[in-house]
């Protein structure tokens, strides 16, 4: 049987280990609920990003039609003119922000960038020779000047197309991550409910154990005690429990057999010196009849 401090030992390794686990999956799915929420954030920045490139994009067809619209127009066409050049412009700094230093595009994102990159410059030089046609009056009217830039038209399509596409990726990619993050923060409290009951369960068997261990033997030896100072010392003490009890147990069994031998002994001497007293002649004179 274990010894009570061998218990007590037991009981607080075992809290120590809980105790421990608990640190490292709280740390273990923190570090990681981190890592998944700076991707999350990360991802809904870079579709922000795409979000204004394509809306920068579609501005640039809106010039393009208002331009045309208005091709006989000199005043108005030179307005749109303007500002399709401004988006474009616009459109050229955001995709360069894809190589910067500090830039948290993948790989794979730059690469699509440089082809997006292609798709304006091509749609670009498209519509500047259209303008400088319509301004020079080698084109005349809406019709031929949409059919005159619809090559490049067809090119920045790759753009338009492209940053759709990736602005769902991304979203979904931060979805994907926030799903995560829940699913950690789940897991974490399956996991520490999990160990609190199995700490609560082993506790509160060894708290009802132990005690019962050591308050019943020491009852019965208390008892035993007793006994042997109204001396009482006929009944042996019965040995159980842990050992520390057995042992002080033990000891106050071979203190009740010493002391059983020593009271027969003092009876036996006693005795002796009983019978030695009636053995002894009487100096009593006798009485004359």
């Amino acid at each position: 049987m274990l010894s009570v401090r061998s218990k007590l030992t037991i009981v607080f390794s075992i809290f120590f280990v809980v105790l421990i686990a608990q640190f490292a999956l709280v740390y273990y799915f923190s570090n990681t609920s981190a890592a998944l929420i700076s991707r999350t954030i990360q991802a809904h920045e870079q579709s922000n990003a795409l979000t204004r490139l394509a809306i920068e994009g579609q501005k640039l067809r809106r010039y393009e039609k208002e331009f045309f619209i208005y091709a006989d127009n000199p005043e108005r066409r030179a307005k749109y003119s303007s500002e399709w050049n401004d988006s474009y412009g616009k459109l050229k700094e955001g995709l360069a922000l894809f190589n910067t230093p500090r830039s948290t595009w993948s790989q794979s994102d730059k690469e699509k960038a440089q082809t997006w990159n292609k798709s304006l410059n091509a749609y670009a030089s498209g519509f500047n020779k259209v303008d400088v046609a319509v301004n020079n009056g080698f084109i005349n009217g809406t019709i031929a000047a949409n059919k005159a830039i619809q090559d490049a038209k067809n090119q920045f399509r790759v753009f338009l197309k492209g940053t759709a596409v990736e602005i769902n990726n991304k979203v979904n990619e931060a979805r994907d991550f926030s799903s995560q993050v829940e699913e950690n923060l789940a897991n974490i409290q399956k996991f520490l409910i999990a160990l609190s009951v199995v700490a609560l369960v082993i506790g509160g068997v060894l708290l009802l154990t132990i005690p019962r261990a050591i308050a019943g033997p020491i009852s019965e030896l208390t008892e035993s005690v007793v006994d042997i100072s109204k001396g009482n010392i006929s009944r042996p003490i019965t040995v159980r429990g842990g050992p520390e009890v057995k042992g002080l147990a033990e000891s106050v069994e071979r203190l009740r057999i010493a002391l059983k031998g020593l009271m027969l002994r003092m009876h036996k001497l006693q005795q002796e010196r009983n019978q030695g007293q009636g053995n002894i002649p009487s100096n009593k004179p006798k009485e004359v009849a």
